[in-house]
């Protein structure tokens, strides 16, 4: 396990510092935003000012994208969430899949921005979440992580856009 650069890193606590926080790192996503989330928690995600920068990355250029991984999308589908929608708006470039197996290590939920950009949100209560705009070696740690996870995952039928 890559530990995480204390340099650059801040804690939060706050519910208004989170979205802050996760609006200003994705501000700087220039091609790729990897997330993995539980269920893409309302209180964080379904956000307006998350789901702009979501959308304007998602916009940018064929290169640029939004990769999420979702291991329960009742969120999405049991209610109208902004992330949601923007997937049904955007289906090439803002993706969703359900992971098949995660790690054994598997410690917390993330988004990775870029090459260097990284939000992190651990699933014990007692531990804060922090972001960190400059930590490459993390990123890189679990893009690797990410990436596999992606290859093995699967739509979820949930999700399953109908055409009209």
């Amino acid at each position: 396990m890559v530990l995480p650069n204390t340099e650059g890193r801040r804690e939060l606590d706050s519910a208004e510092n989170k979205v802050a926080a996760l609006t200003e790192l994705l501000r700087g996503a220039e091609r790729i935003v990897r997330i993995l989330s539980d269920e893409l928690e309302p209180a964080l995600f379904d956000h307006p000012d998350i789901a702009a920068e979501l959308s304007r990355l998602a916009r940018q250029g064929r290169q640029c994208e939004v990769r999420i991984l979702l291991k329960n999308s009742q969120h999405l589908t049991r209610r109208s969430h902004r992330i949601g929608n923007l997937h049904r708006r955007l289906t090439s470039s803002v993706q969703i899949r359900k992971p098949t197996r995660l790690p054994d290590n598997f410690s917390a939920n993330y988004v990775l921005i870029d090459d260097c950009g990284v939000y992190f949100m651990p699933m014990e209560d007692d531990k804060f979440c922090f972001l960190n705009p400059s930590d490459r070696p993390l990123v890189k740690h679990f893009s690797l992580q990410f990436d596999d996870m992606w290859a093995r995952a699967v739509q979820d039928p949930e999700l399953r856009v109908m055409p009209l």
